[in-house]
């Protein structure tokens, strides 16, 4: 919902201005889908309101979810017929995560990835981030009785090229008038956009920064995430340890683990020698991600091969995380949204 067109609109209209706040509960705090469930309106309001604004900007077609029903994924139709998805995902007992797009398609283009394939359509305006979250938190409401316990930015597109929408639909999530959800809980994923890392740090120094980094030697990285070749390694060094630096916060490394790409010990090595430009071990958290099918020539590994890598980096003296693939059965895991 466009909040502040609808601001407009009541005052406008001289609507009194405590219907604006309970307008504002209804649909950040109580998650209302309809004008209908905002029972405490006057139906002639409630139903010149219908006419003139959507409750959500996005328009749910689907929401499937995964046999062990720890993800539910969701398909939104845009008002000008283009689709998206963002994803539930179960981390931990009753604490759901949103995965949000912010773009329709993804602009990068790593090769590896469902959406980076489709290339980019255009980015999302706040209201249809904001209201991706919206929809899901509705979903979990009445057909749950749950809460999203935390946000990241991880779903389709890069974040970071669209700045200024994903900046404001953050804001709208901490807002406590609003969704209010706290920025430690608030995550942000890229693939490595220098300029916006220094912005993100000065703008949102409690939120949490992910970066999709895959490898740690340039030729590589350049094939995996292209948009390497704009920020190259030394470069997004330089970034996340002003980053560090400013925020005392520390990183998540986002490592997309592939057969006989970047598993070897020799990788694993590269990746330790380069973190350490940046800062100290204490200071990152390794996120190992088993490739997810997308269709493409890419293998995962075996398990045996995921724990060997992750056993060569802690043995580093990096902390490190094997993700869980939430979600594959349902297209719905790292790296397979593409908005069908």
């Amino acid at each position: 919902m466009d909040f502040k067109k609808l601001s407009v609109f009541l005052k406008e209209n001289g609507v009194p201005a405590f219907r604006l706040k309970q307008v504002r509960d209804a649909v950040y705090k109580n998650f209302v889908a309809s004008w209908d469930e905002v029972a405490v309106l006057p139906a002639p309001l409630r139903e010149k309101l219908g006419a003139k604004f959507r409750v959500h900007s996005v328009e749910p077609l689907e929401a499937l979810v995964s046999k062990k029903g720890d993800a539910i994924k969701f398909c939104f139709e845009l008002k000008d017929g283009l689709k998206i998805e963002s994803v539930l995902l179960n981390l931990l007992p009753e604490k759901w995560s949103l995965c949000l797009s912010t773009q329709v398609g993804c602009p990068v283009r790593c090769p590896f990835c469902a959406t980076g394939r489709k290339g980019l359509k255009r980015n999302l305006s706040p209201d249809e981030i904001t209201d991706q979250f919206l929809a899901a938190a509705h979903y979990l409401k009445t057909k749950r009785s749950q809460k999203i316990g935390s946000v990241i930015f991880m779903g389709m597109g890069e974040p970071f090229l669209n700045y200024e929408s994903v900046a404001e639909a953050m804001h709208t999530i901490a807002d406590p008038e609003m969704i209010g959800l706290g920025q430690r809980h608030i995550s942000v994923s890229t693939a490595g956009h220098v300029p916006a890392i220094r912005r993100f740090a000065k703008d949102f120094p409690q939120c949490n920064l992910a970066i999709s980094l895959h490898a740690a030697e340039e030729d590589l990285r350049n094939d995996l995430v292209p948009l390497n070749r704009t920020y190259p390694l030394a470069q997004l060094a330089k970034a996340l340890k002003d980053y560090i630096f400013s925020t005392k916060r520390r990183v998540f490394v986002e490592y997309v683990l592939m057969e006989g790409l970047n598993n070897s010990r020799t990788q694993a090595a590269r990746l330790n020698a380069w973190l350490r430009t940046v800062a100290a071990p204490k200071y990152f958290v390794v996120n190992i991600i088993p490739y997810n099918r997308t269709g493409g020539p890419y293998r995962a590994p075996t398990r045996d091969r995921v724990k060997l890598f992750a056993d060569l980096l802690e043995g580093m003296g990096l902390e490190v995380t094997v993700r869980k693939s939430l979600g594959e059965d349902i297209s719905g895991a790292c790296g397979q949204l593409a908005g069908k």
